[in-house]
């Protein structure tokens, strides 16, 4: 992406004038030839702004970033490139945070910077650079090179890995991550392996810092072996890898010419042996175990240790690791018997005044100087207890609820000390009522230069009075430091005097030497016939290697005898091996025929269970609609049910009322019957009685008739 080119609007006469300013002051400063001038300021004259080497990096920057290449924006980067560059160091060069890209870093290799230190951390270089680094390798002579937050995985380390192993004069690189930035790098086990690399083959480079690269145990381990045969690294910071013992134990074992190391947030355990690696050592200065979980058990381990160093351990970093008061009873005993450990940080490790009072008690014959309770249970019976000591100089309470009486006991303990220079106490409990106080002893104090109290009860009338007696204290010392001038020179001039008689008593050496040589000469001879002694003597040795060359021949012929049976045992098994692979062959391709027939198989079986799946729907579908029918004929066969059963109470009543009147019928038809029945009799009564009164009557009409 090309830079888009920015011109104002309206040419107005200020814009030209200081346009041919700036273009007289680079002719002046080339030799006052117009053809001398760069390539880069006949471009664009918003470059003019700039140098020769901020010009091309603004340059490719505004590629990197499709940027408007105009005078505003030329000021700005200048501006920020003098921020963090200072004149006072000029083979150091800082683009840190700059928002460079590939296209930036080739302008920078080009330019073959001259600086011996050149810090590119957290920009966007990625594996895409690593060519311009390259490049950047080979037309320098740079010691340290930061390459930190830069999105560099394995795979860009190792298109460079080849240069930076031939590299001689490459003393520190920083493959880690700067404090604050959001972008890594991300090496990973593969990266590891070309780390080793580096340390087999490059014997130059002293500092080496890898933090939070997902290097894992297994990277340490590589890392380890490779520092076992380098003896050039000196500080070595691998933190926030996921190390674990395995890994850590490793460096540990073979790291033993390594005088800094950094291992923090690696997820050490209490079971952690230190003391099996720290007694063999003998020039570890500096150790950092923060954010890990070494608790009790392992400070005691640690301890014992630190005890047994023989180097002496000048700074030991402990926060974050849950030591608690127990931990810091069995450090107080380290400390104590310590002869060099000067530097200690224990804060953020749930330490209360009971265990304080273990580490007030050895304080005063220790040789501590800096120490960092901060974010601790401190309160102010631990700052009491703290005013004993007269050597330290550093010291660090921040949020360890300390009030007013705590703080103000220590600040008149210091008011009195000749060494004490740095006290924070940001984050606690100081109110407002002790700011007078606080001011006169602060007043009264010339040697105090870092009074750090923010976070407290204390008005900002107080803060900016404390700043200004620090800004006197800090202009007193360096007032002091032309009395030291001299003092120094009086020195040297003492040391010029033993330095003439030192030579003086070299001419009578050489005196002595010339004496030796003429013993030389002597022993010389002496030794000739020594030679000739041992030539004698040689020959006799001469003539027993040949009879053990002669047995070697044998021996040899013996061991080719059995390779030439070991080549036709191989044949055989090879042959062996041959027919089981065809047999396998066969095996295979009947499994491949299986799998696809299984794959068939598997396939039809889908399928029916889709259909089945369709049928069932359907099924179930059609139990629904049949169900619905259902409830519909019981409502239907319910109301027949109803009506029925009407019907059948009205047929009843019917038929009761039919067989009453049958009854009846009957009943009267029986009454007419009987009636019947009785008139006959009566009918026939009347007649026998008739017939029983008229027999003679009937016997003379017979007669009459005949």
């Amino acid at each position: 992406m090309r830079p888009q080119t920015g011109k104002p609007k309206l040419a107005t006469n200020e814009y030209t004038k200081e346009i041919e300013f700036l273009k007289q002051q680079k002719v002046i400063a080339y030799g006052g030839d117009p053809s001398n001038l760069p390539q880069i300021f006949q471009k664009n004259p918003a470059f003019l702004v700039l140098d020769e080497l901020q010009a091309e990096l603004f340059n490719a920057r505004c590629h990197d970033t499709g940027e408007t290449v105009s005078i505003e924006r030329a000021k700005i980067f200048k501006e920020e490139f003098n921020k963090i560059n200072s004149k006072k160091f000029p083979d150091v060069l800082n683009l840190y945070s700059m928002r460079l890209g590939v296209t930036t870093l080739i302008a920078l290799a080009n330019q073959k910077p001259g600086q011996t230190t050149i810090n590119l951390a957290d920009n966007t270089l990625g594996d895409y650079a690593v060519h311009a680094i390259k490049t950047l390798l080979g037309n320098s002579q740079i010691k340290n090179l930061n390459l930190a937050s830069n999105m560099i995985s394995h795979i860009g380390l190792g298109q460079i890995i080849d240069d930076l192993c031939k590299n001689q004069t490459l003393k520190s690189l920083d493959l880690g991550v700067l404090e604050g930035s959001i972008r890594k790098n991300a090496l990973g086990f593969e990266g590891a392996k070309h780390i080793a690399q580096l340390l087999l083959s490059n014997k130059k480079i002293e500092t080496l810092k890898l933090q939070d690269n997902v290097i894992t145990t297994a990277g340490g381990e590589f890392i380890g072996q490779a520092l076992k045969t380098n003896q050039s690294i000196k500080h070595l910071k691998i933190a926030e890898n996921d190390l674990k013992i395995a890994g850590i134990e490793t460096i540990l074992l073979n790291g033993q010419n390594l005088e800094s190391l950094d291992l923090s947030k690696n997820s050490i355990r209490p079971t952690m042996k230190f003391q099996d690696y720290l007694m063999n050592n003998r020039t570890l200065k500096r150790l950092n175990l923060e954010f890990n979980d070494l608790g009790p058990k392992g400070v005691e381990f640690l301890a014992y240790g630190i005890v047994q160093q023989q180097s002496g351990l000048v700074s030991l970093n402990l926060r974050g690791n849950q030591i608690r008061d127990e931990g810091l009873q069995v450090l107080s005993s380290a400390i104590y018997e310590s002869e060099s450990l000067s530097e200690l940080d224990i804060s953020l490790n749930d330490i209360t005044p009971d265990g304080i009072r273990y580490l007030a008690d050895v304080l005063p014959n220790s040789q501590i100087k800096i120490l960092n309770l901060s974010k601790n249970l401190l309160g102010d019976e631990s700052m009491i207890m703290l005013c004993n000591n007269r050597i330290m100089e550093k010291l660090d309470v921040s949020s360890s609820r300390v009030a007013d009486q705590g703080f103000m006991t220590f600040l008149t303990f210091i008011g009195e000390s000749t060494n004490f220079t740095h006290l924070k106490a940001n984050d606690n409990y100081i109110s407002e009522k002790v700011e007078k106080l606080i001011l006169e002893i602060v007043e009264k104090n010339q040697v105090i230069i870092d009074l750090q109290v923010t976070g407290n009860r204390l008005s900002l009338c107080c803060l900016n009075r404390i700043q200004k007696i620090l800004l006197r204290n800090q202009k007193i010392l360096e007032e002091k430091e032309p009395s030291k001038i001299r003092t120094e020179i009086y020195r040297l001039k003492y040391e010029q005097k033993k330095i003439q008689i030192a030579k003086d008593k070299l001419s009578q050496q050489e005196k002595e030497i010339m004496q030796i040589e003429d013993k030389k000469q002597q022993v010389i001879v002496e030794m000739e016939r020594i030679k000739q002694q041992e030539q004698a003597k040689r020959a006799g040795l001469q003539e027993r290697i040949t009879d053990l060359l002669n047995q070697i021949e044998k021996k040899k012929k013996n061991i080719e005898d059995k390779q030439a049976d070991f080549e036709r045992s191989k044949q055989l098994k090879q042959q062996e091996l041959e027919t089981q692979r065809n047999d396998y062959q066969i095996v295979y391709q009947k499994r491949k025929e299986l799998e696809q027939e299984f794959e068939r198989l598997q396939k039809e079986l889908d399928n029916q269970e889709q259909k089945f799946k369709d049928e069932q729907q359907k099924l179930e579908e059609g139990i629904a609609e049949k169900k619905i029918k259902g409830e519909e004929i019981e409502k239907q066969t319910a109301q027949l049910r109803d009506e029925l059963m009407k019907l059948q109470k009205q047929q009843f009543e019917q038929n009761n009322q039919a067989e009453k009147e049958q009854q009846i019928q009957q009943q009267q038809q029986i009454i007419a019957e009987e009636k019947v029945d009785n008139e006959k009799q009566q009918q026939e009564q009347q007649d026998q009685n008739i017939e029983k009164v008229k027999p003679k009557k009937s016997t003379k009409k017979g007669k009459k008739k005949k």
